[in-house]
């Protein structure tokens, strides 16, 4: 291809996304994708659950028990475990957080007696709002997340007690001569996802407990919320550390300078058993991605999902390159190619 041409293509193309831009701002085309998406995303939600228990429903699956009683059995298991969560975790939760909202509206807030200059430059300027704001934002987000998760696992129980594969029904659809590439796609995410959230779960879990142990020492009355806090975080990758840390040792120092520098010592002590030894050996077989393309899907997902798209977003990337893997082994892109340029040429 010579540089004309090149230039000529490269042309086109730009004209092309251009005019694609101005349609789709035009036509407000992005408020029906997005409806459709909210429409179907419980649905994806429920695929994401049936991937992840399938291994686990297989497994208990014999001669003696029948699918359809292990998967009633461990969804009642699932739903009784978040009942029992509900009735004694949730009114703990609810009581903390208004308890500090209003602390915090009344200025009752335990602070060095150094900082309170600080906070009252940070009220006057109106940053505490904004990120009490910012904090409503998040409740918010995880309402929309709440009640998703509970319809997708509705959906995902008939999908796993009917054996109904929806995907693999609709790669019947698939010339037969492809459908093997389609069906080892799909068993790769299945075997992707039981051990990305095994490894996921474990990992919360060990640093959790770790988390409790100095912390305890440090602030008796929050140890569990600052555990709690830093586990979540720290299941983001690569920022999930700074995320969690930072703020919990500027809060800590904001009390007593002694417990910041305490804090300090806890958190790089435990991010570096955590990302030497406990995170090497639970991801190392299941997530194996270039620190590149995870920055880049942490920047993508993170945008599109929130915290949640940060966490799972080495799955999510996994996922787009199995799909991208799948379509270039189907010879689409060259379909495609052949399909564009034989119309631009005739």
């Amino acid at each position: 291809m010579n540089r004309i041409e090149l230039a000529k293509r490269i042309i086109i193309y730009s004209i092309a996304l251009i005019l694609m831009y101005y349609v789709f701002s035009l036509f407000q085309i992005q408020k029906g994708l997005l409806y459709i998406f909210n429409l179907f995303f419980p649905l994806i939600i429920a695929l994401f659950f049936h991937f992840l228990l399938d291994p686990l429903i297989d497994y208990f699956t014999n001669d003696r028990l029948n699918r359809k009683v292990v998967v009633i059995h461990l969804y009642l298991s699932l739903s009784l475990f978040f009942i029992i969560a509900c009735y004694f975790i949730a009114p703990y939760i609810v009581d903390q957080c208004l308890s500090f909202y209003n602390q915090y509206c009344q200025g009752r807030l335990k602070l060095n007696p150094i900082f309170e200059t600080i906070i009252q430059f940070l009220k006057q300027y109106q940053v505490l709002d904004y990120l009490v704001d910012l904090l409503n934002g998040w409740t918010q987000s995880l309402i929309y997340w709440f009640t998703n998760i509970l319809l997708a696992m509705g959906i995902s129980f008939y999908l796993s007690y009917d054996n109904l594969h929806l995907i693999e029904k609709c790669i019947i659809f698939i010339p037969f001569r492809q459908q093997g590439l389609c069906m080892q796609t799909l068993k790769k995410i299945k075997i992707l996802t039981y051990q990305f959230m095994k490894s996921l779960v474990l990992d919360f879990l060990f640093f959790f407990f770790l988390c409790l142990i100095p912390f305890f020492f440090i602030d008796p009355k929050y140890f569990i919320w600052l555990a709690l806090f830093l586990s979540i975080t720290n299941l983001i990758p690569y920022i999930g550390p700074y995320i969690g840390g930072i703020p919990v040792i500027i809060y800590e120092y904001f009390i007593n300078p002694e417990l910041g520098y305490g804090a300090f010592i806890a958190v790089v002590v435990l991010q570096y058993l955590e990302s030497s030894y406990l995170q090497p050996y639970l991801f190392s077989k299941c997530i194996q991605l270039h620190p590149i393309a995870l920055f880049i899907a942490l920047t993508f997902f993170g945008d599109l999902f929130g915290l949640v798209g940060m966490i799972f977003s080495p799955l999510f990337l996994s996922y787009s390159l199995f799909i991208f893997q799948l379509l270039k082994d189907l010879q689409f892109f060259t379909k495609i190619k052949q399909l564009v340029f034989h119309q631009s040429s005739s």
